[in-house]
């Protein structure tokens, strides 16, 4: 029952949702192609606008994503071994050909969700578009042939367990590194006179 809805989903997306202008942006977002490496850059040069709070912040991308991407493609693939859609559906029309690799999870699905924790992070302004991206690319590996709709749920399950132990990581790896003011808004810092600048109230100098 599961499996028959999982391919009816899938076929409504690969097959029901297809336009010929929609091919190229699908495309682009599951494989960038060229556009990786300067996206990754441009990505990079971002985080170490932050300061040393985006030089922890990379590190820590860095670590989750490699933490994803191993777990999904050479732990967890290899004990599923479900094959792809394009090499079992004879009626897929796969936009990168038919793919050999195993399908479940997805690990493109496990390692933008495994980022979008930690990109909000250090970029709170950021959030809705990092999670939106991810779903995005989620949709486009469906969308391209490559995957069941439960290979990408599967993946993002898994990418956001690992991404919130790294937003986790790196909200306890600020304050220990730059010190304990260093993750507190100014908002709560205490001011010169040792009173906080809010929530409490300094003393009338009575008795």
């Amino acid at each position: 029952m599961l499996a028959d809805l999982d391919v009816a989903i899938f076929r409504a997306i690969h097959h029901g949702l297809h336009q010929r202008w929609l091919d190229p942006v699908m495309a682009a977002l599951s494989e960038p192609g060229p556009w990786k490496i300067p996206l990754l850059i441009l990505a990079g040069l971002l985080f170490l606008l932050r300061g040393r709070r985006g030089v922890i912040g990379v590190v820590v991308l860095a670590l989750t994503i490699a933490a994803g991407d191993q777990l999904s493609s050479h732990v967890l693939k290899p004990i599923f071994r479900r094959v792809r859609p394009s090499s079992t559906l004879a009626d897929t029309a796969p936009l990168f050909g038919v793919r050999h690799s195993w399908s479940f999870p997805s690990t493109h699905a496990t390692n933008f969700f495994a980022a979008a924790p930690v990109v909000s992070a250090v970029f709170p302004e950021a959030t809705v578009f990092a999670y939106v991206a991810a779903a995005a690319v989620c949709f486009s590996r469906i969308y391209v042939g490559d995957h069941y709709p439960i290979d990408v749920l599967g993946g993002a399950i898994l990418g956001l367990a690992l991404g919130f132990l790294g937003r986790k990581g790196y909200r306890r790896a600020v304050p220990t590194l730059l010190g304990k003011n260093a993750g507190v808004t100014p908002a709560e810092v205490p001011d010169s006179m040792g009173t906080a600048s809010r929530g409490e109230r300094a003393p009338s100098g009575g008795p």
